[in-house]
């Protein structure tokens, strides 16, 4: 009887601790990922997950006008926005 509480106990802190140490630190680069790419606008330079280096263009709802060389402009999902590049 005291060996099942134990087992039981074990499987309830692996539960927690994998949440605390996986789960909830993605969700949060997710939840701040999210509000950065809401947060674009015309002039950002950004990087893409494929790592094209660009300068926004257009701000549509879904998509986004990235500027990539000089008259070389392609359009991209706003979902592929990695993050902003400084100044």
């Amino acid at each position: 009887m005291q060996g099942s509480y134990i087992n039981i106990l074990m499987i309830v802190f692996l539960f927690g601790f994998m949440y605390f140490m996986i789960i909830r630190p993605q969700s949060k680069r997710n939840k701040e990922l999210k509000l950065l790419q809401d947060s674009l606008k015309e002039g950002d330079r950004i990087v893409t997950f494929a790592g094209i280096y660009g300068e926004i263009v257009e701000v549509g709802t879904l998509t986004i006008k990235l500027r990539i060389a000089p008259k070389v402009e392609i359009e991209l999902d706003r979902n592929a926005i990695r993050s902003l590049v400084s100044k």
